[in-house]
């Protein structure tokens, strides 16, 4: 199986900073501001694990996720309610890309370079966003 472990889990903020505030407060995670992003974002680590991504509700943050729905809503076009994603690290991109191919799911694939990952974003059955990221170096086997 090509899953190999949980990554994160994003979520959108109305206010970063009180709710990063609020995860090293109330849960004791670490948290680091992360640049070079249009929108406000940090990372609040479980151990040397990044487990939450908080990032910035607004304008900036729906540009970069293309999505037609505002980043902080509670409708259901937003089925996640502020959940933005669930992902996972993996192993033989090309075999979970045939995968899933087959299986008719469709999905965006993309590369952040500077981060040395290969994306795949789909929705699971009920509409919950799955991200699965392979070593970029995957892409060239």
């Amino acid at each position: 199986m090509p899953i190999t472990m949980f990554d994160h889990y994003t979520l959108r903020s109305a206010d970063v900073d009180v709710t990063a505030a609020f995860y090293a407060k109330v849960m004791g995670f670490r948290v680091e501001k992360l640049e070079g992003f249009a929108f406000q974002m940090r990372l609040l680590f479980l151990g040397e694990q990044a487990i939450v991504h908080l990032m910035g509700a607004g304008q900036e943050l729906d540009d970069f996720l293309a999505r037609s729905a505002p980043s902080f809503t509670s409708g259901p076009e937003r089925k996640t309610g502020n959940m933005e994603h669930v992902a996972f690290n993996g192993t033989g991109l090309r075999n979970f890309k045939n995968t899933l191919d087959v299986a008719g799911i469709h999905y965006v694939q993309r590369s952040l370079a500077d981060y040395g990952v290969a994306q795949f974003l789909f929705d699971d059955p009920d509409g919950v966003e799955i991200e699965v990221n392979f070593p970029i170096a995957e892409l060239a086997g």
